[in-house]
């Protein structure tokens, strides 16, 4: 009970992250410390998708209003979606939707931004599915304490945090207890389901990490960067992107020319991290740097400079200071070789599953539900 209990916790917490990556700031940093789990996560903890809600509407409570700028009409009966036999309807997808209207307060959102939302929802409710049919298959079981837990967890939170008790936020939102421990119940279910099926052995890591030597060895480097984000965290102006990509251009015939990286980067460098230390990033490894960064600095020879890279914090130059033929210790990456491993067999399982559960979306459906 308690592994299944941790299991819950942890699962939220990466859904969480996954949740709220494309709305987080991003700074214009390379970081060393290790990325988080990027798995296209499904909402397996219940208390995350209903706590959502409970966001939602205080938030939009705390601003003094009773409607959110943007809202639609959703039908009750219409099937948006179906895995196997089981429906999806707008009723549902409107459950989940209107916290996420309330969320953006008296901001109207743009067509595509509902549609982006509405997606994700529809793709977490068919997973869902997936993952509890199958669940129930294996006569897998949520007992009732395991349910009524998570339902005391989550009415606390939303008391704790948001100031409004549970018989008002069950009215507010239009919601029985009863329907709240059904999606509990469901999302338990498939939550150990996932467990079960995505589960890593040490032999399996170990296995990895002999067999892949080449991503474990460590490279030390240095960079320029140009700057894509303003101060805010927000993206530049296709205009300014382009000015910024001449900068990186010029900067880079000064390097050939002869100058100095190091006293360039101070100079030049627009990452606060590593400019001042004339773009010194220390040692890194496979995983710890965006994509394009670590597919150029990993090609390069000690001492080779990059041309201009591009990736979604700018325009870098990159220079190879050294490379340590020593690979990382298995004991320090077993549990990130886990999460990558842990990742693959769960998408490829969810791909299997819902090709074999025939998951269909009623696109036409959808794209007629009106503002």
């Amino acid at each position: 009970m308690s592994e299944d209990k941790n299991l819950n916790q942890n699962n939220e917490e990466k859904l969480k992250d996954e949740l709220v990556s494309n709305e987080n700031e991003v700074k214009p940093e390379i970081t060393d410390e290790k990325p988080k789990n990027n798995i296209k996560a499904i909402a397996i903890a219940a208390v995350v998708g209903i706590l959502c809600l409970g966001v939602g509407f205080t938030t939009g409570k705390e601003a003094g209003r009773k409607l959110p700028a943007t809202s639609k009409r959703y039908s009750s009966s219409k099937v948006l979606a179906t895995v196997g036999d089981t429906k999806i309807t707008e009723k549902e997808l409107k459950q989940k939707m209107e916290p996420v209207f309330y969320i953006n307060g008296k901001q109207k959102m743009a067509d595509e931004q509902i549609k982006a939302y509405e997606e994700s929802m529809i793709d977490y409710m068919t997973t869902t599915e997936v993952l509890y049919l199958e669940g129930k298959k294996d006569k897998i079981e949520a007992s009732k304490e395991e349910i009524e837990s998570e339902y005391a967890s989550l009415m606390g939170s939303i008391s704790q945090e948001y100031g409004i008790v549970e018989e008002d936020f069950l009215s507010e939102v239009k919601i029985s207890k009863e329907d709240i421990e059904k999606d509990l119940e469901k999302e338990l279910i498939a939550t150990k389901y996932m467990a079960q099926a995505s589960e890593v052995s040490d032999k399996e890591a170990k296995n990895y990490y002999d067999k892949n030597t080449s991503e474990f060895l460590k490279v030390r480097a240095s960079h320029i960067l140009i700057s894509n984000t303003d101060d805010k965290g927000d993206s530049v102006s296709e205009e300014q992107k382009k000015k910024n990509k001449e900068k990186a251009e010029e900067i880079l015939k000064k390097i050939q020319a002869g100058e100095d990286f190091a006293e360039l980067a101070k100079e030049y460098s627009q990452d606060p991290g590593s400019g001042s230390q004339g773009g010194d990033l220390g040692y890194f490894e496979k995983g710890q740097m965006v994509p394009e960064f670590e597919a150029a600095a990993y090609a390069l020879k000690i001492g080779e400079i990059s041309d201009i890279v591009k990736s979604q914090f700018g325009y870098h130059i990159i220079k190879v200071i050294d490379k340590k033929d020593d690979k990382t210790p298995y004991e320090d990456v077993k549990d990130s070789i886990k999460d990558t491993l842990l990742n693959e067999k769960f998408s490829n399982q969810i791909k299997k599953l819902s090709k074999e559960a025939k998951v269909e979306k009623n696109e036409d459906i959808i794209n007629k539900i009106k503002l």
